[in-house]
Parts: structure tokens; C-alpha cells; sequence
């Protein structure tokens, strides 16, 4: 039995992700569906910058994110379901590439998939890369699907 961690964050490459924990697995694997909200995302100066005559407080309540996220990955879940033997669901606010170490430890998963945007170096430069920081200080194998 294998466990499988996929961080998945709506995007292309993400999706690819699931496919390929798919493709990789048997049904007595486990897997466990990750997303990460980043902490700032409302609180952000980029936010508040792009949108300042906006009260985000009256658009966001405490949670959508989170909700949503759940709401997102319960459904891909529920696909996935009989196909393997267990499949979880976690969502959590922060750093990304931290929490998805963090919930890989705590689910002493086998391996991470994840995908990768290809931003570029100048994209790494300035936004750093999730993907990178991951692979760098991952404790187990991680594969990049792209």
C-alpha cells in the first residue's frame, strides 16, 4: 500500500496531478486531495492595492475559501471513489509549499505529486516557486507533473 499526497490547486497542472496519482496507484493505495489558501490572500497589500475601494470584509466572510476548497475537493473525491481504498481531503491557509511538507508529514505519505506552472525563472525570481521549494526540502520523493 502506497499513500499518496497530490497538492491541487484548481489549475491545469494540478489536474494532471490527480491523473497521474491515478495512473500510479492500486486500489489498496490511499491518497489524500491537498489544497493550501494562501494566509494573506484577503489580507494582502496586493489585494488591498488592486481592489481599494472595495470592503473586502463584506465580500469575504471568515471560511468561503476554505469552504469552497472543501466543496472542490469533496467532489474530485467522490470520483475517485472505489478506485482506491482510501481517499482524504485536507485544505489549509499558509505558506503553500510549507503546509504541503507539513500535511505529507502528518500523513506520512510515500510520495507528493504536484504540478508545475512553468512561470519561467523571472516568475521564480519574483514569485518564487512553490514546486521548487517543495522538491528542495521535500523528506520523501516528489514527483512534478507537468
Amino acid at each position: 500500500m502506497k499513500r499518496l499526497l497530490v497538492a491541487y490547486d484548481g489549475s491545469e497542472a494540478s489536474t494532471k496531478a490527480i491523473d497521474m496519482a491515478m495512473q500510479c496507484s492500486t486500489h489498496d493505495d490511499e491518497l489524500v486531495l491537498l489544497t493550501v489558501i494562501p494566509a494573506a490572500l484577503v489580507e494582502s497589500t496586493f489585494t488591498n492595492m488592486l481592489l481599494p475601494t472595495i470592503d473586502l470584509s463584506t465580500v469575504v466572510t471568515p471560511g468561503t475559501f476554505k469552504e469552497k476548497a472543501m466543496e472542490n475537493l469533496g467532489k474530485i473525491a467522490k470520483e475517485l471513489e472505489g478506485k482506491l481504498s482510501k481517499v482524504d481531503v485536507a485544505v489549509e491557509a499558509g505558506d503553500p509549499a510549507d503546509e504541503i511538507l507539513l500535511i505529507a508529514k502528518k500523513y506520512d505519505s510515500d510520495i507528493i505529486l504536484i504540478g508545475y506552472k512553468g512561470y519561467g525563472k523571472e516568475g521564480r525570481f519574483l514569485l518564487g516557486s512553490v514546486t521548487d521549494k517543495v522538491v528542495r526540502h521535500a523528506s520523501r520523493s516528489v514527483l512534478v507533473v507537468r
